[in-house]
């Protein structure tokens, strides 16, 4: 039997269509690792934001109690309430960010974003929003925040956590 070149061209072709379509398949598994990868090192990097800012919080009580019974501080508070505040919202622009590119669900940004709320849907930490920290987020996620915060109830998720054992 004589083999023309006719039928080694066919079986050629055959072969690279074979290889071409492993190729592909090969291609999406390794997508989808790279994407599962990237999901992982995002979750990483928002529970090391969280740690930080709650040991900030932890760090910081006495400027939380002066927040929560308005009594007037120094500038040093102040200032040290300047730092928390815009640790927790570039943590919410980051969180955000990674909410619109795919990275994060729904569900967890909106957990995440009630922070903004809880920090600054009244007093002093809307005098903070409006004086400092619209100007040094992203003006995208600045105008997000607005509109959170247009119609915003009063959060009192601090005066809870400062008397939850008196209730």
């Amino acid at each position: 039997m004589k083999i023309t070149s006719l039928k080694v061209n066919e079986w050629l072709t055959l072969v690279a269509n074979i290889a071409v379509v492993c190729g592909i398949v090969f291609l999406a598994v390794e997508i989808r690792q790279n994407n599962e990868l990237r999901r992982s090192e995002s979750r990483q990097a928002l529970v090391a934001n969280d740690l930080l800012s709650l040991t900030q919080g932890v760090e910081n009580a006495d400027i939380y109690v002066k927040l929560v019974s308005k009594e007037e501080m120094s500038a040093e508070e102040q200032l040290r309430l300047s730092f928390i505040f815009a640790l927790d919202l570039r943590n919410r622009e980051f969180e955000y960010f990674q909410y619109i590119n795919g990275l994060l669900d729904e569900e967890t940004w909106l957990a995440y974003r009630h922070v903004i709320l809880i920090n600054h849907s009244k007093g002093r930490g809307r005098v903070w929003w409006n004086e400092i920290g619209r100007g040094i987020v992203d003006p995208e996620f600045a105008n997000l925040v607005d509109d959170l915060l247009w119609d915003a109830q009063p959060d009192g998720t601090y005066e809870q956590m400062a008397t939850w054992a008196d209730s």
